[in-house]
């Protein structure tokens, strides 16, 4: 590690962020500096009532991260953000809304990097954020029952600072490789929970309908602002399943309940669910 690097892993300050969580209502933020899951944790302290709508946990280091289908994600420390939030919306939506939390999640980090960073981040279905055609963000959502009903925790780990040998895989990057500079940290995490929440009250103001135009955000509904995001509408992608079988097609709509429509060469259309697949990728093998 250079000495550049070295220097930017400085510790979030936690003071900001404590001002940030009562400017944005948050239930809590909790920065620590290693936690076993951010998501495992968070989900405990909801299951125990001990976490409301909106907290957020925060850990400088995770050592036992995993994302979609059990998959081990470690970084080194303070290279990195690990942040989950608690969406616990209450009789605002019904149960099955929470799914979209995750592209939700995807579009708040979309954006923020937009503001912040010389990088085009777009959404790669069902739960990635790509600079280019390379991973930068993966986001794991799981549901919790709270004493307030149902709720989801949304984890999600951004590569900001690794350096090339510091990456788990060669179809990763770090936003710092992507956008040519270094990034703020607490910044990026500011922004990624004002975007969030803001998100996330428009959301929850239309009943967790996907497809009811929010008006904050230029009367536009989340399966309208997520879709325009997309890096893999419009691609030609190599479904691959739990069972070894796979599907070659061209994503051509995101649904009302988050599937992918995934249209054959024969013109059939097949709706895919995250929950039933293994991987999605081009089908010219990028990962994107």
């Amino acid at each position: 590690m250079n000495p550049e690097t070295s220097a930017a892993r400085a510790a979030l300050d936690s003071a900001p962020l404590e001002e940030l969580a009562a400017q944005l209502r948050l239930g809590f933020i909790k920065v620590v500096t290693s936690s076993g899951s951010t998501n495992t944790e968070l989900a405990q302290l909801a299951s125990d009532g001990l976490a409301s709508h909106l907290s957020v946990y925060f850990s400088e280091h995770q050592q036992q991260g995993k994302g979609r289908l059990g998959r081990e994600w470690v970084t080194p420390a303070g290279s990195a953000i690990t942040v989950s939030i608690l969406a616990s919306p209450g009789t605002a939506m019904e149960p099955q809304s929470l799914s979209w939390y995750t592209m939700l999640a995807a579009l708040a980090w979309s954006h923020a990097v937009q503001e912040l960073v010389p990088v085009n981040a777009r959404i790669k279905w069902p739960n990635d954020l790509l600079a280019g055609d390379r991973k930068i963000c993966g986001i794991l959502a799981q549901m919790v029952q709270t004493p307030q009903g149902f709720a989801v925790v949304v984890g999600t780990g951004m590569n900001v600072d690794q350096e090339p040998a510091e990456l788990p895989v060669e179809t990763a990057t770090s936003l710092r490789l992507a956008g040519g500079h270094r990034v703020d940290r607490s910044a990026l995490l500011a922004e990624y929970l004002r975007q969030f929440v803001a998100l996330d009250a428009a959301f929850r103001a239309v009943g967790g309908q996907s497809d009811v135009a929010m008006e904050p955000f230029g009367n536009h509904s989340l399966r309208e602002l997520v879709a325009e995001r997309l890096a893999t509408l419009g691609q030609e992608v190599r479904v691959e399943f739990p069972d070894g079988s796979t599907l070659l097609g061209k994503a051509v709509q995101l649904a009302e309940d988050g599937a992918l429509v995934v249209q054959d060469a024969t013109g059939q259309s097949h709706r895919i669910l995250a929950g039933d697949v293994h991987h999605v990728r081009r089908a010219d093998g990028k990962y994107a």
